[in-house]
C-alpha cells in the first residue's frame, strides 16, 4: 500500500510533544507525503472535546481527503472515552499509527486494540509489537556564536519534583562559583526554593521556540535532566537532539543512559548524580576549547543521522512494508493455534506462557464456539431445509461465521499475521468437531490431564467459598447426581476434543499433557511456537516459565483458581470418597485408558 496521504494528529499539550508533531509534519512533507495536520492543542481552544473527537474521525473518513493512515503523536489525549477516536478510525478500515513519546512515564492502555502500528521513542519499551523509533530534531537555524554568552549554565524545561534537588545543587554551585544560571520553564512547586540564589535567574512560563533558541545561544552549557521512572529508560529525549543540532551550548545530560552514550560518546557531557554533574560543569566551564570541540562533534552526529527526515523515512518504510505484509498475509489462518480439551487442565497456565513469548498473542476464552451450540445440540437441524443451518447451505453459513471470526481477530489484534495467536477455547466443546471445516489450515493443541485430577478440581470449584462465585446449582455439591453429571461433562468435553484431534491433519496438531508441562514446560512452548511458525528461543522460553512458576502466585490452595500445581492430587484428596471413586471409574475409566493414564 502506498502511504500517500496522512492525517497527522497531535496530542493536547502545547509544548514538548508539539515539537515532535512539528518535526514529522515538516519531514513527511519533504518526503512527498500529503499531510493534513491536526493540532489538537489548537482546536481545543475553540471547540469542545466531543467536537474535536468527532472532527478528527470525520476528517479521517472523508473520502475527499483520501487518507491512507492516521498518525497520532503521543496518544496520551486519546485514552478512556476519547479512545473512541483511534478505535473508530481503525474499525473503518484506515490504519492507525501511534508514536508514543512519553514512554515509560505515561502508559497508554489497549495500544494493540487501538492502533494498527505502534512506535515508541524509548528503546526499553520496544516490544515485539512496538517498534523503536527514536525522537529527533528538525534542522535548526544557524546563529553566529556569542563570544561572551550571558549564562554559564541553563536548564530549559518543566521543573518536576524529582528534578528540583539537582537543580538546586547546581544553583548552589553557581552561587558559590559566581556563575550565571538560568532556569526557564514551568516550575511546578513554585519559585521559592530558588530565592536564596542571586546568581540564578528564573523564567517561570512556557518558553516559545524563538526564546528557546535565544537561551541556547546565550548559554555555555545547558542541562538535559531525565525524569525518574518506575520502568527503565535508556533513550535520548528531543532536547538532546535539538541542543546538539543547534550547535551553540554544550550539552550536559543525565542521569546517564546507555543509548545516549552509544550515540554521542564523549561528544556531550554526562552525569550520574549531583556530584558528577558538578564535576562536569567545572570541566566544561574550565576548558573552553574542549567544550567547543564537543559541541562541533555532537552537532555532526545529530545532523548526520538524527533529524526528523531520517525518522520519517523509517516510519513510512515500515508502514508500507507492514501494509504489504498485511495484504499478503490475508487470514494467516496457519498462525492460529486452538487450545482445546476441557476446563481445569492447566489451559490458562499454558495460554499465559504462550502469550508472553515474542510474536505470539493470547486470546483467553472468546467463546466463539457458542455459534455452533445450536446445531451441535440439535444435529437434525442440518437436515431441516428451512433451517439456517441446513446442510444444503452449509458452505454459506460456515463462510459467514469464518469471515466474522477473522474480522474480530483483525479488530482485536491488528498486527495479526506478523504475530501468531493462541486461542484458549476449552469451554465450548461444541466447536471441536467443526474446527477442521471452519479452519482447514489452522492449528490445534490438545491439552490433556488425568481425568481424575480434572474431576477433583471441578469438585473443588463447586464448593461454597470457591473462586468460582458464579457456580450455582440446587443440587448439593456432594450428591451422586452432581458427581455423575460433572464426570460426564469431563468425559464428553474431552472425548469431543480427542475425536477432533484424531481427525485433524497430522502436521497441524500437537498434543501436550499437564503432567509434561509440570515436568518441563520449555520444550512444549517451543513446540507450540513451531506449530504456528514462531521460532522460540529456549532461553526466552525459560524466562517465561520462571515468571509463571506456581510458587510465584499468591492466591493458591483449596477453593482457589490455582490449587496445587502438581499431578495426582486426586489420590490424597478428601473429595475422592469410595463412592466417588466408583462413579469416576465407571464414567471416566474408558477416557483415562484412551488418554494413557493407568487406573491402578
Amino acid at each position: 500500500m502506498a502511504i500517500g496521504n496522512v492525517l497527522l494528529v497531535s496530542g493536547s499539550a502545547n509544548f514538548s510533544t508539539r515539537d515532535v508533531w512539528d518535526g514529522y509534519r515538516h519531514a513527511l512533507e519533504l518526503l512527498g507525503v500529503g499531510i493534513i495536520p491536526y493540532p489538537t492543542f489548537s482546536f481545543l481552544k475553540v471547540l469542545s472535546i466531543d467536537s474535536v473527537c468527532s472532527d478528527i474521525i470525520g476528517t479521517a473518513l472523508d473520502a475527499d481527503n483520501r487518507i491512507d493512515c492516521v498518525i497520532f503523536v503521543d496518544g496520551l489525549y486519546f485514552r478512556g472515552k476519547r479512545a473512541r477516536v483511534p478505535r473508530s478510525i481503525r474499525r473503518a478500515g484506515i490504519p492507525t499509527v501511534l508514536i508514543a513519546t512519553d514512554d515509560p512515564y505515561e502508559p497508554i492502555p489497549d495500544r494493540e486494540s487501538l492502533y494498527t502500528y505502534t512506535f515508541t521513542n524509548e528503546i526499553q519499551c520496544a516490544t515485539d509489537g512496538t517498534q523503536y523509533l527514536p525522537t529527533a530534531t528538525l534542522p535548526l537555524p544557524v546563529v553566529p556564536r556569542s563570544e561572551n554568552p550571558r549564562y554559564d549554565v541553563s536548564f530549559l524545561g518543566t521543573v518536576f519534583e524529582d528534578r528540583l534537588p539537582l537543580l538546586l545543587r547546581v544553583a548552589e554551585f553557581c552561587q558559590q562559583e559566581r556563575k550565571r544560571f538560568l532556569v526557564a520553564g514551568k516550575i511546578l512547586g513554585g519559585t521559592e526554593p530558588f530565592q536564596p540564589f542571586t546568581q540564578t535567574e528564573l523564567r517561570q512560563r512556557t518558553i516559545e521556540t524563538i526564546e528557546k533558541w535565544e537561551i541556547y545561544a546565550q548559554s555555555r552549557l545547558t542541562i538535559n535532566l531525565f525524569r525518574q521512572s518506575d520502568a527503565p529508560a535508556d533513550s535520548a529525549s528531543p532536547r538532546v537532539y535539538e541542543v546538539t543540532a543547534f550547535g551553540q551550548a554544550a550539552l550536559l545530560s543525565g542521569p546517564r543512559r546507555g543509548e545516549v552514550t552509544r550515540i554521542y560518546g564523549d561528544a556531550i557531557y554526562h552525569f550520574d548524580d549531583a556530584e558528577s554533574a558538578l564535576d562536569a560543569i567545572r570541566d566544561a566551564l574550565g576548558d573552553e576549547p574542549g567544550r567547543l570541540a564537543r559541541v562541533a562533534r555532537a552537532r555532526e552526529i545529530t545532523l548526520k543521522e538524527h533529524l526528523y527526515e531520517h525518522r520519517a523515512a523509517t516510519l513510512i518504510s515500515q508502514l508500507r512494508e507492514g501494509e504489504q505484509r498485511r495484504s499478503v498475509a490475508g487470514t494467516s489462518e496457519d498462525r492460529i493455534a486452538w487450545i482445546i480439551g476441557c476446563g481445569r487442565t492447566g489451559s490458562t497456565w499454558l495460554a499465559e506462557m504462550l502469550g508472553d513469548l515474542p510474536r505470539i498473542r493470547r486470546w483467553h476464552e472468546p467463546y466463539f464456539g457458542r455459534f455452533m451450540k445450536h446445531v451441535s445440540e440439535r444435529p437434525e437441524e442440518l437436515d431441516r431445509r428451512s433451517s439456517f443451518f441446513s446442510a444444503e447451505h452449509q458452505d454459506v453459513w460456515l463462510a459467514g461465521i469464518r469471515e466474522l471470526f477473522f474480522k474480530m481477530v483483525r479488530d482485536r489484534y491488528p498486527q495479526f499475521g506478523r504475530h501468531s495467536l493462541a486461542i484458549k477455547e476449552v469451554n465450548t466443546p461444541e466447536l471441536y468437531g467443526w474446527l477442521q471445516r471452519l479452519f482447514p489450515v489452522g492449528r490445534m493443541v490438545l491439552l490433556v490431564r488425568d481425568p481424575f485430577d480434572i474431576l477433583d478440581s471441578y469438585l473443588d470449584l463447586q464448593k461454597p467459598g470457591s473462586w468460582n462465585t458464579r457456580f450455582g446449582d440446587s443440587t448439593a455439591a456432594t450428591s451422586e447426581a452432581r458427581l455423575r453429571r460433572t464426570a460426564e461433562h469431563i468425559r464428553d468435553s474431552m472425548g469431543l476434543a480427542v475425536d477432533a484431534f484424531d481427525a485433524f491433519p497430522l502436521m497441524q496438531r500437537l498434543r501436550i499433557s499437564y503432567e509434561e508441562l509440570l515436568d518441563d514446560p520449555v520444550p512444549r512452548l517451543t513446540a507450540c511456537g513451531e506449530l504456528v511458525s514462531v521460532q522460540v528461543n529456549p532461553r526466552v522460553a525459560l524466562r517465561v516459565v520462571e515468571k509463571h512458576r506456581f510458587a510465584n502466585y499468591k492466591k493458591t490452595g483449596e477453593l482457589e483458581f490455582r490449587r496445587r500445581g502438581r499431578a495426582g492430587v486426586w489420590k490424597d484428596s478428601q473429595n475422592f470418597s469410595e463412592e466417588l471413586l466408583q462413579i469416576a471409574r465407571e464414567v471416566l475409566g474408558p477416557l483415562r485408558a484412551r488418554l494413557g493414564y493407568d487406573d491402578t
